[in-house]
């Protein structure tokens, strides 16, 4: 038969009610309550001993009951009664206290106990208003108990050196019980802050391993782009304005050369970050596919081979996968300088004879969609010198300026115009400019990218 020590019975009686306490802040609780119950259950037996030794026999009809009233608290927890065992405890001692105050007098030096009583509230609650009724009313019950006492004579009388002795007690135990609460706590808030501090290094190393992967997959989506100078190499007047919202971005720009075709894109694929990222890379390598493998010229059938390989890509997975993107995709031929373009929600601007022209795109996405129609390809002829845009919606949707709205396409379009006969690197830097200054200290709400071309 295994042996039961008292320590074990102690520990049970601690640890009462933890197993259904999920919430941190009624696991504290409830620890403090049980403990400081066996606590005061043992000093209340301890002055029931002590007080036929005193000649205070007839003060045992009180105390008795008030150590089983005290010892009961545990129970409460143990059935799980987490709130009423709270306000049980806070108002108990104070009531005990009321009454032992009433019974002998100020002399005797009990009120100093509603010192301890008066932070308990502090301790077991999270509602201020709570925690301010409770001490409000441990300010009111020593108010009332002092002027009683000073108004009516106790109903005991003790010789000075029983006196002395009972109130030298009595602030012991006040300094016991405050000694007590403060090492509970002392020790939990240190407990706490090495359990917080293993968290924070934890937190720290994951996100550490997060970010270099990032910074990795950045790398690898920065390799599947073309660099800037491919595009400046084609056509030597024009800029890529390109700004992701996170370290890597759904936003990505296309540039490919193919005999006398010069293939150039800004796409915008579902969401930003990590997703539009992998979204980025699916659809960025379909276009390749259209164009490279499948010797396809024409935007709009391009577009359509692309929408087709996305799909099917999409179609593997278990999950009904609607991601895709926009996109304003254009063919330059560099020998004859003809234009033709197309685009998925995202439209085509070009600036010739003073005024900006927009060439509408087909209003869907590459992707899947609800009621597919082949998206149009349009021929331009346009003169040397037009300058040509092609952009995603992140900079128009852009919050910021004095009262916080869009910077909108119309903005977009006047500065454009405004700085048309700059060059394309001052263009560039200018839109910059106005996009950090809109911005302001606003957060980027998505991936920016704006081509600019002068042919």
């Amino acid at each position: 038969m295994a042996k039961f020590y008292p320590y074990t019975l102690l520990n049970l009686i601690a640890s009462a009610g933890l197993s259904m306490a999920k919430a941190p802040i009624n696991r504290k609780g409830i620890t403090f309550i049980n403990r400081m119950s066996i606590l005061n259950t043992f000093l209340m037996l301890i002055f029931s001993f002590v007080l036929p030794l005193l000649n205070l026999t007839q003060v045992l009809f009180f105390t008795i009951p008030f150590t089983f009233l005290f010892a009961l608290p545990p129970w409460f927890n143990y059935k799980g009664c987490f709130s009423f065992c709270r306000y049980y405890f806070s108002i108990l001692p104070l009531i005990f206290l009321a009454g032992v105050c009433i019974h002998n007098g100020a002399a005797l030096g009990d009120k100093y106990l509603i010192l301890t009583t008066a932070i308990i509230p502090l301790l077991l609650f999270r509602d201020k208003k709570k925690i301010y009724m409770l001490f409000a009313l441990n300010v009111l019950v020593f108010i009332v108990i002092s002027l009683y006492q000073h108004y009516f004579e106790p109903l005991m009388s003790l010789s000075p050196a029983i006196s002395r002795i009972y109130f030298s007690l009595a602030l012991l135990t006040v300094f016991m019980l405050l000694f007590f609460v403060i090492l509970y706590f002392r020790g939990y808030t240190d407990a706490y802050e090495a359990e917080l501090e293993e968290k924070n290094r934890i937190i720290s190393l994951k996100n550490h391993e997060i970010i270099d992967s990032i910074i990795y997959a950045k790398r690898l989506q920065e390799a599947i782009m073309p660099p800037v100078k491919e595009i400046y190499d084609h056509v030597p007047e024009s800029f890529v304005l390109y700004r992701p919202k996170d370290i890597v971005a759904g936003d990505f720009y296309f540039a490919e050369q193919r005999d006398d075709y010069f293939f150039v894109a800004a796409a915008d694929c579902t969401g930003h970050g990590v997703p539009g990222a992998m979204v980025s890379v699916v659809c960025s390598n379909a276009l390749n596919r259209a164009v490279n493998e499948l010797d396809l010229i024409q935007p709009g059938e391009i577009l359509d081979k692309v929408t087709e390989l996305v799909v099917s890509t999409f179609k593997k997975s278990n999950h009904d996968v609607k991601d895709g993107m926009d996109i304003s995709l254009c063919v330059i031929n560099i020998r004859t300088g003809e234009v033709a373009w197309s685009g998925a929600n995202n439209p085509l601007w070009y600036i010739c004879n003073e005024e900006i022209t927009e060439i509408k795109a087909t209003k869907q996405p590459v992707g899947k969609s609800d009621s597919y129609k082949n998206f149009t390809t349009h021929l331009l002829k346009l003169t040397k010198g037009t300058l040509l845009y092609l952009f995603t919606d992140g900079f128009a949707d852009q919050f910021g300026g004095p009262q916080g709205k869009k910077f909108k396409y119309k903005q977009l379009a006047d500065l454009i115009l405004n700085n048309k006969n700059l060059a394309m690197s001052e263009q560039c830097k200018l839109l910059e400019q106005a996009f950090l200054k809109w911005k302001g200290n606003l957060e980027q709400v998505d991936d920016v990218c704006v081509i600019g071309l002068k042919l």
